[in-house]
């Protein structure tokens, strides 16, 4: 009895570990630099209920209430998302007048990556659950597939990436009516962002920080009838100073520098109605402060630097569905639509050239039972190809004087993910 305990210990801290390095090769996969890929349930509606708890522990990353679902005994959850994004740049001119014909003019400034999520939920009583969550919230890996194309002066390529933990506490304050808080413990790590002030052959400044930071989550959960779920969950702003250093390639000198980044809060309203037998309808309304985000000064770089957003508000809309197939089957589809904070060629960096979005997504749930040292498993997979409209971007250099690149934006992502839905 004591060595199945220690095995299933083991084999939940093992997975969560496992999750937690692969999160340093989390992308973008939302507007801005958000990762919305923290569930393979949700995945396959476009992420339509997400907040609204039920039948998947993940909802918690969106609305810590939603923890308070979970029945006897630990219950374990944990998703892995292969996203493969396509970004093709062009410029198409170069201080005003046409690309130098010595250049190439376009780039695919995608890279694929895998982005994890785990969690795990101990119900203490009939009202009270402990439950944690570790996800990476944020992420970016651009880099051009020739690094001496002419948009070099205004940026080569980037790696962003966090890891997120959450302990988490729900609770039943009575039938139907459930709240829930955590704290955010956030790992921030800045590395290799590189910008030039000259031409594509020069040396570039490298930007390299990290930062630990805090937050909260907190959310409500409310049944009013039977059948029907609306959760309201709430991630706060994070504030980080990066503390690192900046050099030029090929140097050997490096300066310290710090930025202060205040990354955004975010609030997501979910519905889950069920329709008839085996069928419910979900919906998603969530908006993002990426407005927090204007001009953000480098100190202490060798090359003048800022990291120019001036962003806007992010929004993101979702409608999808649910059917069981027959007694372990179920299967979803759902709709999103994003508007990104990006909305303007001066706004949309070369290392993030954002738009807004459609999300279309399918996916399945199939209950497998016992399987290995789960007593009751259940395998969700989902797909989605989002839509990213085309647009265009207009870039100074990190340091004037310089040329000013302007060109145009074609891209689309496809995300594939699986997950696994367990009680020990």
């Amino acid at each position: 009895m004591r060595a199945s305990c220690r095995k299933r210990r083991s084999g939940f801290f093992l997975s969560a570990s496992a999750m937690t390095l692969l999160a340093a090769a989390s992308p973008a996969g939302a507007g801005g630099f958000d990762v919305r890929e923290q569930s393979a349930f949700f995945a396959g509606m476009s992420y339509a209920g997400a907040a609204a708890g039920g039948a998947s522990l993940s909802s918690m990353f969106w609305n810590p209430a939603a923890a308070g679902y979970v029945t006897d005994g630990l219950t374990t959850e944990s998703a892995l998302s292969l996203i493969i994004p396509r970004a093709d740049l062009t410029v198409e001119q170069f201080n005003g007048g046409p690309v130098p014909p010595v250049f190439d003019a376009t780039v695919d400034v995608g890279r694929d990556a895998l982005v994890p999520a785990s969690y795990m939920a101990w119900r203490y009583s009939s009202d009270l659950v402990f439950a944690m969550s570790i996800n990476s919230q944020f992420g970016l890996g651009t880099k051009p597939d020739n690094p001496n194309w002419i948009g070099a002066p205004v940026g080569r390529s980037s790696e962003l990436f966090s890891v997120n933990a959450a302990p988490t506490v729900a609770y039943r304050i009575a039938p139907g009516l459930q709240v829930g808080a955590g704290v955010q413990i956030q790992y921030l790590d800045l590395k290799g962002f590189k910008s030039s002030a000259g031409p594509p052959t020069a040396p570039s400044a490298v930007l390299e920080g990290d930062d630990w930071g805090f937050g909260f989550t907190a959310g409500v959960n409310i049944e009013p009838a039977p059948g029907t779920s609306i959760g309201i969950g709430y991630r706060s702003s994070i504030a980080h100073t990066l503390e690192g250093t900046s050099g030029v390639v090929a140097l050997p000198i490096s300066f310290p520098i710090s930025a202060d980044l205040d990354l955004p809060e975010k609030v997501t309203a979910s519905l889950r109605q069920e329709l008839a037998q085996g069928w419910r309808a979900n919906a998603t309304v969530e908006w993002t402060n990426w407005s927090r985000l204007q001009t953000v000064p480098v100190e202490g770089s060798p090359v003048p630097t800022t990291l120019d957003f001036q962003w806007e508000d992010g929004w993101f809309f979702a409608l999808g569905g649910e059917y069981d197939y027959d007694a372990r089957t179920t299967l979803r589809a759902g709709i999103g639509y994003e508007i990104s904070p990006i909305r303007e060629p001066s706004q949309r960096l070369v290392q993030l050239p954002d738009n807004d979005r459609v999300w279309l997504s399918a996916g399945a749930g199939y209950h497998i039972g016992e399987f290995l040292f789960w007593k009751d498993t259940t395998l969700d997979i989902a797909y989605s190809h989002v839509f990213v409209e085309d647009g265009d971007f207009e870039r100074h250099p990190a340091a004037a004087p310089g040329p000013v690149i302007s060109g145009s934006v074609d891209a689309a992502v496809d995300i594939v993910t699986v997950g696994l839905r367990s009680k020990w």
